[in-house]
């Protein structure tokens, strides 16, 4: 059976909307600063990161959610942006605030233990914002990893 237009819109548009759905953004507080990320909840979504981008915006970046609390390994492999990543308790308390520079993923960057939340932003964020251990996530509604 040959395709139609018909069946190439409409695979077109599924393929659009599961893309959407698999990267969906929201706005988070971290302490009072408000942050618009795109969320990676399942390991493909986490797998890909920021891959690939060239530039974010001054307050975007890709918050991580992991299924349950622990120690997490993450890399720059084909990421070109230089990212800090927060990592986060499963009170959403700040535990370690880690600078990645992209090295074509040659080095791991780990968190410290029962991290749940891994947040990326550009390189500088956290200090712009004197955001150091101890504050506090606050995320729009209740949200898991898978």
């Amino acid at each position: 059976m040959k395709p139609t237009l018909r069946h190439t819109t409409l695979l077109l548009f599924t393929l659009l909307l599961t893309g959407c759905l698999e990267s969906r953004q929201v706005s988070l507080l971290v302490d009072n600063i408000n942050a618009r990320v795109e969320v990676a909840a399942s390991p493909k979504a986490r797998q890909r990161g920021l891959m690939y981008r060239e530039s974010m915006g001054k307050d975007e970046g890709l918050l991580m959610i992991f299924p349950e609390p622990r120690e997490v390994s993450l890399w720059m492999l084909n990421t070109r942006i230089p990212l800090d990543v927060g990592f986060f308790d499963d009170q959403g308390v700040l535990r370690a605030v880690v600078s990645m520079q992209p090295d074509g993923g040659k080095q791991l960057y780990h968190s410290p233990p029962r991290t749940l939340y891994a947040l990326e932003m550009n390189r500088g964020w956290f200090a712009r914002y004197a955001l150091a251990p101890g504050a506090h996530l606050k995320l729009p509604y209740a949200m898991t990893g898978e």
